[in-house]
């Protein structure tokens, strides 16, 4: 057997039915408890898995070993997307950063290097595996922690209105403080608000009729460090940071499409490979070979018949090349059941 069918073919519909069937069993105290999944928590997750996916034929180890790999990745797309300096885009789950940013991210974190070009979409499902919440929102900061400029708007108007009083206190005619307030509210709700963050609200109130975007099942896509940067880099460009913006998504529009053939051939190969190996040890191929033996009996070559039912003894009796070998290996096999028959 080859060793990428010894190794398991994983597949992107694989790993996601892996996780359904996790979270499926996750509450259940007799199959999970407080030091992770139990004997019989992997033994059900086994058989669910394989009744999914009959042609996948994943033993326990290799479930375990896949479940520990998606672990492992989530944890480390996860750390990374804590640095300072990057954006993440919340329908392809990748790490938007400039190259430089990228270099220092697999510096602290090397295993990251793998997602610099390649979506990790089940992030927010083993998030809820491991971490029990999902986080949700338009914008998810992963520097510095701030506000959206947005949710400060309407706090403009109370900021400024208790210096109005100073302003207007010299005149005592009544009829001025009315006119106050309406004259220096609007006035000043534009002056505390930074080149900056109106920058910046345009630019978001811009991204929602992104063309881009609507195609990922309305989901947002949110680079939060890297709009502030184009904002506070080049207020006065107009146009060009939303450039840099389309530019950022349609990169990582053609990287996951990179990845989607790539994994497509992956998948097309390992289905190639198994239907290449289940026709070079067919049963068709043993029988004819039992029917050339004329040192079996009609009686031995039946048993022989219910003996490659199994795909193992197949794959050994056609893989062994010295005749005589074979035909004492295939006769102890006959004995065994036989007697089992009696």
């Amino acid at each position: 057997m080859s060793g990428d069918v010894s190794r398991a073919a994983w597949n992107s519909a694989y790993e996601k039915g892996l996780v359904e069937i996790l979270h499926e069993y996750k509450d259940n105290p007799k199959y999970k408890g407080q030091n992770g999944w139990s004997s019989e928590g992997w033994r059900i997750i086994t058989a669910k898995f394989n009744e999914s996916f009959p042609i996948a034929h994943f033993t326990k180890q290799q479930i375990q070993e896949k479940e520990k790999e998606l672990k492992g990745n989530y944890k480390t797309l996860r750390d990374a997307k804590k640095e300072s300096g990057n954006g993440w885009n919340e329908s392809l789950c990748m790490i938007l950063a400039e190259p430089k940013i990228w270099e220092k991210l697999i510096k602290n974190h090397p295993k990251v290097a793998k997602f610099r070009k390649k979506p990790f979409p089940l992030f927010y499902q083993l998030e809820a595996l491991y971490e029990g919440s999902i986080a949700t929102g338009n914008l998810n900061f992963t520097s510095i922690q701030q506000k959206d400029p947005l949710d400060d708007a309407p706090m403009a108007a109370p900021r400024v209105a208790p210096m109005a009083a100073p302003r207007v206190a010299p005149m005592a005619a009544p009829m001025v403080a009315p006119i106050a307030a309406p004259t220096v509210a609007p006035m000043a709700a534009p002056a505390e608000r930074s080149i900056s963050e109106q920058s910046l609200h345009s630019d978001l109130r811009d991204f929602g009729n992104n063309p881009y975007v609507s195609s990922f099942d309305g989901q947002g896509t949110s680079s939060a460090r890297n709009e502030q940067n184009e904002a506070h880099s080049a207020p006065s460009e107009g146009g060009s940071g939303r450039k840099r913006k389309q530019s950022h998504i349609g990169s990582a529009l053609e990287d996951y499409v990179e990845f989607k053939k790539s994994q497509t051939s992956k998948t097309l190969e390992a289905l190639n490979e198994k239907k290449k190996h289940a026709e070079e040890f067919c049963f068709e191929k043993c029988a004819d070979q039992v029917d050339s033996i004329n040192e079996l009996t009609n009686e031995e070559k039946s048993y022989a018949i219910e003996l490659f039912e199994s795909d193992t003894n197949r794959e050994v009796f056609m893989k062994t090349k010295n005749p005589e070998v074979r035909l004492i290996w295939l006769k102890r096999k006959i004995r065994v059941l036989s007697g089992r028959a009696i």
